[in-house]
């Protein structure tokens, strides 16, 4: 398959060293393509706000059509992008296999560009179109979050930083929250007189052996990754210990009342060890759930029926900058890309879906 806008610029933005709140580069590429085809953009201060080197970029294309529509895509990758050499295979593009593709999301950001130029190209009319490109997506949805909403005027967005082949239509994403657990016990010499002493993991272990965690219910889940604590020195009784994990729930209300028994169970799993437990819980995002005869659902469903691609429309179990967008007003799906084995060093994506995100962009503002 012959090289495309979308193929040349998605190949050009992975070779670009990147991690979140580094997207300096990235953006700044992007910028060059925006001013190459006409279009203005802002810059704003979100880099600033998170610590990182370059803010969202905001993109408003006016339309002749009424009303406006909104996309997005996100500049960062997880770690194990730098160093990225893409291969160029018949159907789809792969890295060397020693890193990450960074198809998440750079297809998404190649496909929203590729969506523009065509606008901007042709004499047919459309809607007004604003474009959100996100910084720090991948630690906490952080650029998103740190967007001034009041300057958007749609009501119906598009994601596109979706896995799976384009024609995927994610309805939904849960919500997720992340839980610390700090345990303080007592320090003592442990040979000498460690009935002085207050072992602080053993009171983290009581909480984690017998905490609910994994699949919780058909849509929920808790998990507790990683742990931090002990003495470089096996004569010391150890005093602190510290638990990090998270829970999502596709219904807010059931992982609220995950983190209330969260909160409850550490206090009490430590029996009378006579620790000093502190939890805290964090907020990543709420959750959004459509009916497939939503307006938003049901025109992506259209636009992929007059493309002639095949369409699935799937609930996702992982947080999106969408969930965001959902809580500020805009009715925003997931959009799968045509990326694959995504965060892994067998990433791929599929050079066809690439080629077509522009032209579903463009039929999406018609």
């Amino acid at each position: 398959m012959k090289s495309s806008y979308a193929c040349q610029t998605f190949l050009e933005l992975v070779n670009i060293d990147c991690v979140s709140k580094e997207e300096e580069a990235v953006s700044k590429v992007i910028q060059q393509k925006l001013t190459e085809l006409g279009i203005s953009f802002q810059e704003d201060k979100a880099g600033k706000s998170i610590g990182g080197n370059a803010g969202n970029l905001y993109v408003y294309l006016p339309g002749t059509l009424p009303g406006s529509v909104f996309f997005s895509a996100h500049m960062d990758r997880v770690i194990g992008g730098k160093g990225i050499r893409p291969h160029v295979e018949q159907d789809r593009i792969t890295s060397s296999g020693d890193t990450i593709l960074a198809a998440d999301d750079l297809s998404g950001v190649a496909g929203v560009l590729d969506g523009l130029r065509r606008i901007r190209e042709s004499d047919l009319p459309h809607k007004g179109v604003e474009v959100l490109f996100t910084v720090a997506e991948e630690i906490g949805l952080l650029g998103s979050k740190h967007f001034d909403y009041s300057r958007i005027r749609s009501k119906e967005g598009y994601l596109f930083d979706g896995d799976g082949r384009l024609g995927t239509i994610v309805k939904s994403a849960p919500s997720q929250a992340v839980l610390e657990i700090e345990v303080f016990g007592k320090a003592a010499h442990a040979g000498c007189e460690p009935e002085k002493g207050i072992n602080a993991i053993i009171g983290l272990s009581r909480i984690l052996a017998s905490i609910r965690d994994g699949r919780l219910d058909t849509e929920s889940t808790a998990n507790f990754s990683y742990i931090q604590g002990g003495k470089s020195s096996t004569n010391i009784v150890c005093d602190y210990a510290y638990c990090k994990g998270e829970t999502r729930s596709k219904h807010h209300e059931n992982m609220l009342d995950y983190i209330a028994y969260f909160h409850r169970h550490a206090k009490e799993a430590v029996g009378d060890l006579n620790v000093v437990v502190n939890t805290k819980d964090t907020l990543v995002c709420e959750a959004f759930d459509f009916d497939r005869d939503t307006a938003v659902v049901k025109n992506a469903i259209r636009v992929c029926g007059d493309m002639g691609i095949p369409c699935e429309v799937v609930d996702s179990g992982g947080c999106m900058d969408a969930n965001i967008f959902n809580v500020h007003g805009m009715e925003t799906v997931g959009m799968g890309t045509g990326m694959e084995e995504v965060h892994t060093f067998s990433e791929y994506q599929w050079l066809e879906d690439l080629h077509r995100i522009g032209e579903m962009i463009e039929r999406i503002t018609r």
